[in-house]
């Protein structure tokens, strides 16, 4: 009786493992894309491969699963996420999106029964529990490029890509700028945390780390001259759009901010008495994002936050200045002095830079100036 048990767990154990399933000639290989969600973590898009052998199997590889734990944000932040790649049934993977009303298109590969096998054992293998983690780089390696990745891998140089995008047009921050314009407070996020790597110029199939331009790729290529795509269709309909917002509310926050402190500094200038409220709200802020930026550039495993210039008006010692501002002395009108400078010359030559700067960074650029002209320009000894 034991032996009659444990013969169907070590069957589905065999079958689980991939180890020796050939597929049938009526098995297909398909790309697929997903729709930009309304959440930052699917406002991207979303690809999959798919493989069915009809009667037999209809399976989804996803190389975008992660697990969600109570250090996840701080691993993200590190630049030390593991993502994997899961297996699922397609009604499975399927589900989630008509839940969030976003598309599903699919487009069919024309290979022959041996290249399909080729991808197929190549998923398998990359399923095994020592193979299917991999260290997330949202430019580099992630759900998208992977497959772009396991393509070239499998299918090798008779694979030529046609693409229409040109090399050198644009760069990896144009590209998501696109996905961010109805999440304004996210896009001044990731523009104020991303260095000067995400202003490089893209090469060929790096625009492929977005899903869409994944499947635009695919649409043109060829395969020993012939498409490579021999069929698209949607499986799913978009039913939900992103909503634009009414502003651009960073902007419209960091420009009051901005009003706030030359308001300020004139005050002080037409009555020589303007206190610190306004000073140590301008420096708190400026201080915050300092050290946001100096943490990301000196203290994780992410590239892309690197090089970020953002530094030169977002200090991480403004913060500082906070506590002690009141304190007047020739080394706080020294300190302030050279911050003045320092953000007239970023104001004077920002646009100039290789690195691209969101707007309100301008805004709060001259927030810091106007208050380093005030605190380090002001009267010597005066008691306030």
């Amino acid at each position: 009786m034991t032996r009659l048990l444990l013969l169907p767990l070590l069957l589905l154990s065999f079958l689980s493992s991939g180890a020796a399933i050939q597929l049938s000639p009526r098995a297909t290989v398909t790309v697929l894309t997903c729709s930009p969600g309304t959440e930052l973590y699917s406002v991207f898009g979303h690809s999959a491969l798919r493989v069915t052998d009809p009667g037999r199997f209809d399976v989804v590889f996803n190389y975008g699963t992660f697990e969600f734990s109570d250090d996840f944000y701080v691993k993200f932040a590190r630049g030390k996420l593991n993502y994997r790649l899961s297996r699922s049934s397609y009604s499975d993977f399927q589900y989630e999106y008509i839940v969030t009303g976003r598309s599903i298109d699919e487009q069919v590969l024309d290979l022959t029964l041996e290249q399909r096998q080729r991808i197929f054992d190549f998923l398998e293998e990359n399923h095994l529990p020592e193979n299917r983690f991999y260290l997330y780089d949202f430019f580099y390696d992630n759900c998208a490029t992977r497959i772009r990745d396991v393509l070239n891998e499998t299918l090798g140089d008779e694979l030529v890509y046609h693409s229409s995008f040109a090399e050198d047009s644009a760069t990896f921050r144009m590209m998501i700028d696109a996905y961010l314009e109805p999440m304004v407070w996210s896009d001044f996020g990731i523009d104020m945390v991303l260095g000067l790597p995400c202003d490089d110029k893209l090469q060929a199939q790096e625009n492929m780390f977005l899903p869409d331009f994944v499947h635009s790729e695919l649409a043109t290529a060829t395969l020993k001259g012939k498409p490579l795509v021999k069929e698209s269709r949607e499986l799913l309909p978009r039913e939900v759009e992103a909503e634009m917002p009414a502003a651009d509310w960073p902007a419209v926050l960091c420009g009051l901010l901005t009003l706030l402190a030359i308001g300020h500094t004139l005050k002080y200038r037409i009555s020589g008495k303007a206190g610190y409220v306004v000073p140590r709200l301008i420096l708190g802020v400026t201080g915050l994002l300092g050290v946001v930026v100096f943490l990301l550039w000196f203290f994780t495993d992410h590239s892309t936050t690197k090089l970020n210039f953002n530094i030169l008006w977002a200090f991480p010692l403004h913060l500082i200045w906070v506590f002690i501002v009141h304190k007047e002395s020739k080394w706080r009108r020294g300190y302030f002095r050279t911050f003045a400078l320092i953000n007239l010359i970023f104001l004077l030559t920002g646009t100039f830079w290789p690195q691209e700067f969101h707007n309100a960074a301008y805004e709060l650029s001259v927030a810091t100036l106007a208050i380093c002209l005030r605190l380090g320009f002001d009267a010597s000894g005066k008691n306030e």
